[in-house]
Parts: structure tokens; sequence; C-alpha cells
């Protein structure tokens, strides 16, 4: 049996230095020169669980070679345990072993038998010179012989792209050298690339106590992979009315971006440099290279704007930007990346109308040039083989888009400029490679513009509040513990009623996010803890998909993965039409509209018209074919807001106050001046607001409360039951347990959250929900001292009982 597969060499366009921390993003492309893998079975290379298998531990011995790579030749066996042994230390061979053992580790888990094999690599990433262009071969051997060996043990078709590529870093985890893992990504995906790098610290602590195959399957904190549909990648969308041409025998016009690509002549090792500059990142020098890290991700992104659009002046903007980025970050850090031949490359390059920088980490290597003409999309080809036989070392790509025409540009000016560019680079010692980016090697979601970032920056942010769970108004709300008034366990009934449905838990995994690939496999986690655990679940904010429907999946993934009680999500700005979509999209049981005024005052793109807001939330109720819950992001509800709610319709409220999640400042810490830092701890707490709706005023409002914001353990739920919440949610909470223990680990606390609330009602006597509200409550601290300005009686609260 023969199993083969290729792997590309990659190239950075900007975002190099920053990518190394989680959560900062790059653009990168896959090139055209390929590192081949080839698995074949050894006569007789059945191991322990297949047919005819020798002992495991027999001296069956298979060989690793490497061609042109002699350090990498090593013949291996099995140990007692099965496991790969290399006969010799070879650190030439260390991914492809790395390899063996984690494919072998999900080919045991999946009760497969072992076998014996050959591992044959062919690369053309280097020059048959020996040459060493710097295109990513240690990730491009880890991904070929991943993906070789997958398919040799029947398994590749199990493994979609992203859970690919989280193997293929643990490989290289385990194999000792990872960087951000970039390179891993273009050779998994190809084509062009926007990428932002996984929490490394997170990855290395569950790498000795998680199993692999549920670690692939996790969320993993910071990583997002999105296409960029440029060089090639995409549709050819025509200028003016097609049809027109066709009947006049006109071809259409497009824009076309090109790459070319040229060597420097010293082979540079990005990891020393990296290194060199995180080092020199941890002193004094911190808040400049924060600051770096910032300009640099709104270069990535206007970069990625200008790259779709085939926008040549903004192309040229970006890249001159992102090069004075690494400049600074050269003299903050004593670290050489723009050496003098890339020095060189570069004004050549931009001496000829293109945009042109260092790629990678410097310090030698390549460079790369982007240049733009506005030409016949049926002529490319042949624009492509006038550059090649002019001696040029051809290093192109396409990209045909619709659209304005490129900037400051046209096909003859660069079909001239190309050869220009490369007779300087040559003069210079500069190589022109013979280089192309080669088109998309496996499916990932386009990039949707700053709004998907956007839904990544929340989690992050999200979660960087949520690394410990600070004291709230939740702790100014005590029982009056009364020893004689205990139950059994047995007769506890934790079952509650909302927006008409039976819940056999009061508590729920309330909104969060949705509308990028990293949110979507957050959604996909949560939803299979729901439907494990059997307790209720809310998308986030649905927007994206609205106006995006590729997005949907990213959302509807809830539904596929759980069966229970689902909320759907929106805002007031939607239409009717729009809310009753965004329910048939998770075929929802409910339906949220979220209210967050404050939010959008402090989000640079956030909305400033809210005057038709009370309107459009009575059309979205009366058009919806679900109940519906009104609900804040974390600012609280007040008695006067939810009195205004109940007569526009609404029957169920989350009040949703402050001490959980803090959009406000989430959106400030995007902003380049924070400068709404003052209105941090903004709005009322949970606690607050319930006490204003259930207990401010002898007049009932005709509503169903729900309560959430803050919440971190049973005990806090059982006191939002007993200040009259119907359901409780958490949010950031799970969301925080969920990064740190996975799916498994949040499946084990809601479990517990489920066996301690009932304890603690047997505790307080109450054996159901509704009993709850009868126990004697003492408040203190602000929460009592705010709950008497609202006129609330806080003594009646403490005789409840009576």
């Amino acid at each position: 049996m023969i199993s083969e597969a290729h792997a590309p060499g990659k190239l950075y366009i900007a975002g190099e230095y920053a990518v190394v921390e989680h959560g900062h993003p790059a653009i990168l492309v896959a090139v055209n020169r390929m590192l081949t893998v080839r698995v074949s079975q050894r006569d007789g290379g059945l191991t322990d669980g297949a047919q005819s298998e020798p002992a495991v531990g027999a001296r069956s011995v298979g060989n690793i070679r490497s061609q042109g790579h002699d350090e990498a030749a090593v013949t291996w066996h099995r140990d007692e345990r099965g496991l790969c042994v290399p006969d010799d230390e070879r650190p030439g061979a260390a991914y492809l072993v790395s390899a063996i053992r984690c494919v072998e580790e999900l080919v045991c888990a999946a009760g497969m038998g072992l076998r014996v094999f050959d591992i044959d690599v062919t690369s053309d990433l280097d020059d048959i010179s020996g040459s060493k262009y710097g295109l990513g071969s240690s990730a491009a051997v880890t991904v070929a012989a991943m993906r070789a060996l997958l398919d040799f043990y029947g398994l590749g078709a199990a493994f979609e792209p992203m859970k690919q590529y989280k193997l293929a870093f643990v490989i290289a985890c385990r194999a000792g050298n990872v960087g951000s893992g970039g390179d891993l990504a273009a050779s998994v995906f190809g084509g062009c690339i926007r990428f932002c790098s996984p929490d490394r610290d997170w990855i290395g602590h569950r790498l000795s106590n998680t199993a692999l195959s549920e670690l692939i399957r996790m969320p993993w904190p910071g990583l997002s992979v999105t296409r960029l549909q440029v060089f090639g990648d995409e549709a050819e969308i025509h200028h003016g009315d097609s049809s027109a041409g066709a009947q006049s025998g006109t071809s259409n016009r497009s824009a076309v971006l090109r790459l070319l690509v040229g060597w420097t002549g010293k082979p540079a090792s990005t990891a020393d440099l990296v290194t060199n500059v995180q080092h020199h990142s941890t002193d004094e020098r911190e808040r400049r290279y924060r600051e770096f890290l910032e300009h640099s991700d709104r270069c990535v992104d206007a970069l990625c704007e200008a790259l779709t659009r085939s926008d040549m002046a903004a192309i040229r903007e970006q890249i001159a930007q992102a090069r004075e980025l690494l400049r600074g970050l050269s003299s903050l850090t004593g670290t050489l990346i723009e050496t003098p031949r890339l020095t060189a490359l570069i004004e050549a390059a931009t001496a000829h109308g293109a945009a042109a920088k260092s790629s990678g980490a410097g310090g030698g290597d390549c460079g790369i040039a982007i240049i733009g003409v506005e030409g016949d999309a049926g002529t490319t080809a042949d624009t492509g083989n006038d550059w090649a036989e002019s001696g040029a070392g051809l290093a192109c790509a396409t990209s045909s888009v619709g659209g304005s025409a490129v900037n400051g540009s046209s096909a003859g000016s660069a079909k001239s400029a190309v050869p220009g560019i490369f007779h300087d680079w040559r003069s210079a010692g500069i190589e022109p490679l013979d280089l192309a980016v080669c088109g998309p090697l496996a499916d990932a979601p386009q990039w949707q513009t700053r709004r998907s970032s956007r839904k990544d920056d929340h989690v992050r942010l999200a979660l960087q509040q949520h690394t410990a769970e600070p004291n709230n108004a939740f702790d100014d709300v005590h029982f009056i513990h009364h020893a004689l008034c205990g139950v059994s366990v047995d007769r506890i009934d934790t079952s509650t009623t909302v927006c008409g449905s039976r819940w056999e838990l009061p508590f729920y995994i309330n909104a969060m996010t949705g509308g990028s690939q990293h949110t979507g496999s957050i959604n996909a986690s949560l939803a299979r803890a729901a439907q494990a655990t059997g307790v209720a679940i809310a998308s986030g904010s649905q927007h994206a998909a609205l106006r995006d429907p590729s997005l949907a999946i990213t959302f509807a993934v809830i539904r596929e993965q759980s069966q229970g009680f689902v909320f759907a999500n929106v805002g007031p700005s939607v239409t009717p039409q729009q809310a009753v979509q965004a329910v048939t999209m998770l075929g929802a049981n409910a339906l949220q509209i979220h209210v967050n005024l404050t939010q959008e005052i402090v989000m640079p793109e956030g909305n400033r018209d809210f005057s038709d807001w009370p309107q459009r939330i009575r059309e979205i109720i009366a058009a919806s074919p679900v109940p519906v819950v009104v609900k804040e992001v974390g600012f609280g509800m007040s008695r006067r807001s939810v009195e205004q709610l109940a007569a526009l319709g609404a029957r169920t409220i989350d009040v949703s106050g402050r001490g959980g999640t803090d959009f406000a400042a989430i959106e400030n810490s995007r902003r380049t001046a924070h400068e709404y830092a003052y209105l941090d701890g903004w709005g009322q707490s949970t606690v607050l607001c319930l006490l204003d709706c259930l207990s401010g005023a002898p007049v009932e409002i005709p509503v169903d409360i729900v309560a959430s914001g803050g919440v971190r353990n049973p005990l806090d739920v059982v006191k939002a039951l007993a200040l009259g919440a119907k359901g409780v949610g958490v949010s950031g909470y799970f969301l925080r347990v969920l990064e740190e223990r996975g799916e498994s680990g949040l499946v084990e606390e809601i479990n517990d959250w489920a066996e301690q609330l009932r304890s603690l009602m047997a505790l307080l006597g109450a054996v159901t929900v509704a009993d709850l509200q009868h126990d004697d409550v003492l408040l203190s601290g602000t929460t009592l001292e705010q709950a008497k300005l609202l006129g609330i009686d806080a003594t009646a609260l403490t005789h409840r009982s009576v």
C-alpha cells in the first residue's frame, strides 16, 4: 500500500512579527513549490490489531529517507508499546517521527492496528544547488507527512481542514520547534490567507493532560484562518454588462495583481530573529512593542481590504506602512530585519511602481513585490509568458477582481516594469525566483473585512476579563440560615418555565458569539455541551449571517449540535423579516432581542441613531413566530425600561446587569486612544436590577424576568432565583471553562452545577425554584445602599419565610 501527499511552501506578505503573539493577524501565501511525502507499507508490515500481524515490538523496521538531506535519513522500529522509535537521533527526521507518533495515537484511539512502513521525502522548496530560500520546509514536511499518514491509515476523510491544521501544529510542537504556525496554515490551506496564531501556552498546557483527539476538536484561543480572494483565488467578476460584452465579441477587463519574489542569497534563522525581538519586548520596551502590535493589526486588515479590492494605491500605502513598522521594530530591539540587500530589493521594485517589502522574519531570505495591471483576463497567460521569455525568472500570480482599474498601472507599464525590476535585482545580487501563488488546497471561510475579526477580538478580550472572577454584587446577597429547614435532596425539583417551555435546569448557556470561523467552532462546542447536559443555549448576535449568508453555518451549528431549547439572537436594528430569518436559521425555540446602547456608543463602528429602537422592538415581537426575550448585554435593565418593554409587548426580559463581561471596556480597548475608559463600571448590577424590577414597587409588571451578568457559581444562580428570576444565563464563566478544560470539562462543570444546585436548594428548604422566593435574604454593602435609594424595602426581604 502506498500513500502520497504534497504540501507547498509559504511566504509572508505582512504581519510576520506580530503574528507570533496569539490572536494577531498576518497575511501569507502558499507558493507553487511542493514537498512530497510517500508512505509505503513494508511486506508483512502489520502490527497489533491487524490481520496476519507479528507481535508489537517485533524487530520490524522502517526507513525514513529525504532526497538531498542525509541528516534526515534513519531507520526506525517499534518499542514494546508499539511506539515509533528512531534507531539513531537525527534532528532532520524529528518532524517525520513526530508525525508518525501523533497520527498513530489517533489510529490507536480509533481501535485500528498499526503498520510498519517506509517514508520518502522529495522537495523542490530549495534550489537544486542547495540554496535554501526560506519557504518553510519544516512546515511543508509536517503537513505532507501528516496527510500521507492519515490517508495511509484511511483517516483522511475524517479530518476537515481545521482539524488537520491543529494536528499539524501539535506535531510541530512535539517535534520541539513551532513558531506562530502561520507556515503550517499556508501549507494546509494554500492560496492567500489571513492568519491569527493560537495561544501556544494554552496548547502547551493541554498537550500533557488532554487526549489528542479531544485537543484538536476544542476551540483554540486566538486561532483564525480566513481566505483572501486574491492572487487568482476567486471567481471572475466582469466589469459592466457581461451579456453586452459577449454579444460584441469583446473580452471583459479585470484588475490583475502579480506577486514577484526575490531571494537575497542569505538564509536567515527565523527562530533566532523572533526570539531576539520577543526577548527585548519584555523589558522597558513593552509599551512600544504593544503599540507595534496594535499598528500591525490595523495595517494587516487595511491591506486585506486593499488586496481584495485590487487597489494598488492602497496596497502600496499599506505595504510601505508594514515596512516602516518592521524598521521601527528593528530599531526598538536592535535586531537586523531589513538587510542592505533587502533594502536594494525594495527600492528597485518601488522605483518601478510596485509595492515591496521584506518577507518573513527578515535578516536575509526573500523580499516580495506586488504589481498591478488593468489587463484582459483572457490574455493573462500570454502576459505571463512574455515575462518568462524576458528572462526575468517569473514569480507572479494573477487576480481577477471586479471594481475600478488598478491605480497607477496599465498592462503595458507592468509588462515593461517587471524586466526592469528583475534586472535591478540581479545587479544588486538578488535572485528572482520562479514562483507563483498556488491555488487553495482546503476550504476556509472568506475573510469578511473587520466585522469578522471583531468577533474574534470580542472572544479574546472577554476571556481576558474572565481570567479571574472578581467580587460583584452577588457577594452583597446573603441567605439567613435556618438550621432545621432542610429537605431531602431527592425531593428537589430544579425545573422552571421560560418562554412557555419547561426546562429541567433553571440555568442556561447565554448568548456569546458567532460570525467567524473561530467563533463558529466555539458555538459548536458550546452546543455539544448543552446537548450533553440538557441545558438551553442562546446564540450570539446573528447580524453577521444576515448580512452574509456564508456565515450562517457559524450560528446554525448550534442547532446541528443541540436538539434542546435554542434562542436566536438579533438586535433592534434588524427588520421583522430578518428577525424571522434568524429564527429560521437556527430552528429556534425563542428569540432574544439584545439592546446594547452603551456598547454601540463606545464601538468605533457602532450605531449612532437609537430613536427607532422602541418601534422596531414592537414590530419584531409582533412578527416573531416564537416567544421573545428582550435582553441587555451587561449594563442592566431599570424598572422603567422593563415597564416600557412590557408596554411594547415583551413578556420575558433578561435584565443582564453589570458584573460579567463588560462590552464597553472591550470596545474601548479596540480604540486607539481608549478614550472611553471613564465608562468602566457603567450600569446597574444584575442583583440591583432584580431588586428594582421585582421589589421596587407594589405594582407587579406583567413580565417574566430572567437574569444574567456576573454569574460565577451555583450559589449565584440560587441568589438570582431567590430574587425572582425564572432562569439564569451564564456566558463568560462557561466560556473560560471551555477554553481551559475543553468540551468534556464544560460538560463536567455544568453537571456539577446541577448537583450543587439541588444541594443548595435542599439546604434552603426549597423543594421548587419558586420556593426560593420565600427564603429570607440579607443585603449588604453597596447593593444595600443603592437598594434603599431606589425605595426597596430591604427589611422585608429578611422576613419572607414568616
